[in-house]
């Protein structure tokens, strides 16, 4: 007997390693691409772009990041990456032509001390569910391929308008 699909569930619902854990487990590129798509967010594309992309990277040193993780079940009192994305501009500086940006703002100074910034990438951390927190951090270290099945590849497929090809 099939096993019955899982439905699906409302996007800004859904935690982002739950979408990425879909992709993972999708058997074909195809599949993987088309899950990709119908999950399609703000907080899906940065998340990807900031771990595909190569001119990006987080302001913070590699390795794990000592935070307190929340213990409570999914959907109970925690944040949601989903809308918590927009946070990730604070932390990240973007390379172009040989000049580091710092966030969106154009800067080519950080506009916020980098203690501070620690002090809020732990913050965040310790709001979202203990799956999207471990997904953040490893994205700041570009290693979601260590977890998750998915390829560069696959993005490129799904979301073309993130110009990784070009990367």
């Amino acid at each position: 007997m099939a096993r019955p699909a899982t439905p699906k569930l409302p996007v800004n619902q859904t935690l982002i390693s739950e979408v990425l854990q879909r992709v993972s487990n999708a058997k074909t590129k195809t599949k993987k691409v088309e899950i990709l798509q119908e999950y399609k967010s703000p907080a899906l594309t940065k998340i990807l772009l900031c771990n595909f992309a190569t001119n990006i990277r987080f302001c913070f040193p590699s390795g794990r990041t000592p935070y307190s993780p929340q213990e409570r079940p999914k959907g109970v009192d925690h944040q949601f990456l989903f809308t918590e994305q927009r946070l990730l501009e604070k932390f990240i500086a973007k390379q172009v032509n040989g000049v580091t940006y710092f966030g969106c703002s154009g800067q080519t100074r950080p506009r916020i001390q980098q203690l501070k910034k620690e002090q809020m990438w732990v913050q965040l951390l310790e709001g979202l569910h203990p799956e999207e927190a471990s997904l953040l951090d490893l994205v700041k270290d570009k290693k979601i391929t260590e977890r998750y099945k998915i390829t560069r590849q696959n993005v490129i497929e799904a979301f073309p308008e993130l110009q990784l090809s070009q990367d």
